[in-house]
């Protein structure tokens, strides 16, 4: 439930690309935004407290067959709520205007 919402809510973000749509996939999200190095979204989350992961996450050779530097990784477990995931968007949101 939690990843539809997150999906839902993060198609709506400009620039947004994801990487892995499967259907049947797991609670993870796996992204990038046009013009912004993840590592950088990576850092600007964390100092709004949300903990995502960024970079090749064991996977630099797809990486490279994508032919892209990493990306950002959000995951949702039991312990999450659909207001933390609001509040993730919001601030990737507020994020990616600050490299616009």
């Amino acid at each position: 439930e939690l990843l539809e919402y997150a999906m839902e809510l993060l198609s709506e973000v400009e620039g947004i690309q994801f990487i892995g749509t499967a259907e049947n996939k797991a609670s993870v999200i796996s992204f990038l935004v046009d013009g912004v190095h993840p590592f950088d979204l990576g850092q600007i989350l964390d100092a709004k407290g949300i903990a995502v992961r960024t970079g090749h996450h064991c996977a630099q050779p797809l990486m490279e067959i994508f032919n892209i530097e990493g990306t950002v990784r959000a995951s949702f477990s039991v312990y999450n709520t659909k207001e933390e995931v609001k509040y993730f968007v919001e601030a990737l949101k507020a994020a990616i205007k600050m490299f616009k």
